[in-house]
């Protein structure tokens, strides 16, 4: 009897060493790729088939005519699958937003976006990754993003209403992106909006030809051009080139700011402040280059930059 028992803790013991040596059981994660022709699915259609909590790839071949909701996908990637090097489409149906994506993970690369009362709106604490899209003729906001996380690399955000992309309570990055032909309808037609809280890096961005303001800081909003990434040329906006407003602040340091009118090149008032550390061009606005308010607006070494006319004394 003792050999017996002794047999058994034996075989216990060497169970377990074996369950340790291969670590903790893990469970499978599948992956599934399907592909939209748009002349015979729609993307919504595609969606409803997969399992949201999987990893999925959805390929676009076409013009598709689709409102799309994406709601709680863990991590899902939409690819537009170019034909004769001309991007996928998605028109939107009945002016509805193009995507509206909520609490989700998604990747969105190389679509054109045409349409709908906004290309794209990403919200809900949502993480969004956008490459090589053209995003246009929205009627409400070009792209729109709220209490969530983007971002943006080779991205052209052209020709929508009221705003081109707009941030609200999140953060953005942007690389090699331009923001263009902006016009303006209930609201003023300005390139960028970045209001509520909302912060965004630039690591190369072109803001221009928009009715509007090029871009606008709100409600504690804070600007950071990484100069060292690329250029940040902000040119040709009809209601001035960078606003700088309630408690905001903006990093500029290497900016271009150029032959903007209706306003200033930059506008810094409502306890704001902008610093010009890095240098850069601030030249041929109207009616001003730089300009400080009466209510605490603050230019931070503005004798680093190549200005103009400017209101502004220098300041540490």
């Amino acid at each position: 009897m003792p050999n017996l028992m002794l047999h058994f803790r034996s075989w216990r013991l060497a169970l377990l060493l074996c369950i340790l040596s291969v670590g903790p059981l893990t469970m499978a994660v599948t992956a599934r790729t399907v592909t939209v022709d748009c002349n015979l699915n729609t993307i919504s259609k595609a969606l409803k088939t997969l399992n949201s909590q999987d990893s999925n790839v959805v390929r676009v071949v076409g013009t598709c005519h689709d409102s799309v909701t994406i709601n709680d996908f863990a991590s899902l990637s939409i690819v537009g699958i170019p034909v004769n090097g001309n991007n996928a489409v998605v028109e939107s149906l009945n002016g509805s937003p193009v995507f509206v994506i909520g609490g989700s993970q998604v990747q969105i690369k190389n679509l054109t976006f045409d349409g709908g009362g906004s290309g794209v709106i990403c919200q809900e604490f949502s993480v969004c990754r956008f490459s090589g899209n053209t995003i246009q003729n929205a009627t409400n906001n070009g792209v729109y993003v709220d209490t969530s996380d983007a971002t943006f690399s080779g991205d052209v955000i052209q020709n929508n209403t009221n705003f081109g992309l707009n941030l609200t309570a999140s953060r953005v990055r942007v690389n090699h992106v331009t923001v263009k032909g902006t016009t303006a309808g209930v609201w003023p037609g300005n390139g960028v909006e970045i209001d509520s809280g909302s912060t965004l890096t630039v690591e190369q961005l072109t803001v221009q030809d928009n009715h509007g303001s090029g871009v606008s800081l709100i409600g504690n909003s804070n600007l950071n051009n990484r100069s060292w990434a690329g250029a940040f040329t902000v040119n040709n906006n009809g209601v001035g080139g960078i606003w700088v407003t309630e408690q905001s602040s903006a990093d500029l340091g290497g900016a271009t700011v150029i032959n903007n009118t209706g306003g200033a090149g930059v506008v810094i008032t409502g306890n704001s402040e902008a610093s010009f550390w890095g240098g850069g061009t601030f030249t041929g606005n109207q009616f001003l280059d730089v300009y400080c308010g009466d209510l605490n607006g603050v230019a931070a070494a503005p004798q680093q930059a190549t200005i103009g006319l400017t209101n502004c004394p220098n300041t540490y």
